[in-house]
């Protein structure tokens, strides 16, 4: 990496890092992290999957770290908190590394700004749910997926080691990160160097077999019936609101994303990008997207943004991963647009910080 785009990446998770630690001492519980806490007051590891886990309809893994976090350093908002926090600036640095392999650091610095910066991924950081943590592992799971591809011969068991915690960690996340690391796996097979195909299909063996004790969960959450009560059916118009969402429903950051778009399609023939990454990312984003879909319409309706997260950063590669590589001082110029236009989307538009700051809960009491 080039000195001054390492200082880039470095002005780009200072950026991320305040966004997300801003008052820090004073980010309240949402109501879906009070279900959370409240389900972890157990005695005993039996009980917390008896009557915390399975009266749910999320894996175990995220309640299983809370159970036994929250006992160690107790039930204050930050310290609950911190570890996602610290999942979001690691999915911020793991994009920028996947982006730099799959296509140029350009890109990379690109992809970064925006997961940095965008309230999608800032809101999903200072919430202890099961979110961030699945974005955090999916990334670690597609750079280690990624080493193992492209360059098998250079510490292939410390790659293999890392896919398959990774992806064991994804399918203890989130049921749509066990969707989206059981597709990323699945593309491997296909891509993966033929003399290493065996000790890959061994590692993905071993994830399986890691999950195969959560079946039993799985089994007796399914008998709940999902989440009708609340969530209502399908509507289309929610991939519609999706795409407005994620670019914080601002008309100068869709201006932003039009411009960005405009100066990848001139410098096209300069890029010299290859179709066969966008070909993969894009069926690592829209796969997860029709399984949900069909679920939602066939059996009960699962789609909130925030299952789409998972697969949001090859989004955002479909979109960008053709801007030419650019010098130091075009990329500096980029990210320092992609910053501002999203950070005054996030504080004066979005009002962020003044609605999620103010706790409905420490109101009424």
């Amino acid at each position: 990496m080039k000195s001054g785009n390492k200082v880039i990446l470095i002005l780009i998770m200072i950026v991320a890092c305040a966004l997300r630690f801003y008052d820090f001492f004073d980010i309240p519980y949402t109501h879906d992290e009070f279900s959370a806490l409240f389900r972890t007051r157990f005695n005993t590891f039996a009980d917390l999957i008896d009557k915390g886990v399975k009266v749910d309809t999320l894996p175990a893994g995220i309640q299983i770290f809370l159970f036994y976090w929250i006992k160690i350093f107790g039930e204050t908002e930050w310290i609950v908190k911190l570890p996602f926090l610290l999942f979001g600036l690691g999915a911020v640095y793991f994009v920028y590394v996947v982006g730099k392999k799959w296509y140029n650091e350009t890109v990379a610095l690109v992809a970064a700004a925006f997961l940095a910066s965008l309230q999608y991924t800032v809101f999903y950081s200072q919430v202890a749910r099961p979110y961030i943590s699945g974005l955090f592992f999916s990334l670690l799971m597609v750079n280690a997926l990624t080493n193992l591809i492209k360059t098998p011969e250079k510490r292939f068991y410390s790659n293999m080691l890392i896919f398959v915690f990774a992806a064991a960690a994804c399918a203890y996340n989130h049921h749509f990160s066990l969707v989206f690391a059981a597709i990323a796996g699945v593309s491997g097979l296909f891509m993966i160097r033929k003399d290493f195909l065996i000790k890959y299909l061994a590692a993905c063996f071993v994830s399986v077999l890691l999950y195969l004790p959560h079946i039993k969960i799985v089994l007796a959450q399914l008998q709940m019936g999902g989440n009708e009560n609340w969530l209502g059916a399908f509507d289309w118009s929610f991939l519609y609101n999706y795409f407005r969402y994620i670019f914080q429903f601002s008309i100068i950051s869709y201006i932003m994303v039009g411009f960005l778009i405009a100066f990848e399609i001139l410098g096209y023939k300069k890029s010299n990008a290859k179709p066969g990454p966008s070909l993969l990312f894009l069926s690592w984003f829209v796969l997860p997207l029709l399984v949900g879909v069909l679920y939602s319409v066939c059996v009960n309706n699962v789609m909130q943004y925030s299952v789409l997260i998972f697969s949001f950063p090859y989004l955002l590669f479909l979109l960008f991963g053709h801007i030419p590589k650019q010098k130091t001082i075009i990329n500096l110029l980029l990210v320092f647009l992609i910053l501002c236009v999203n950070v005054s989307a996030l504080v004066f538009e979005r009002h962020h910080y003044s609605s999620l700051y103010e706790s409905a809960y420490l109101h009424i009491l």
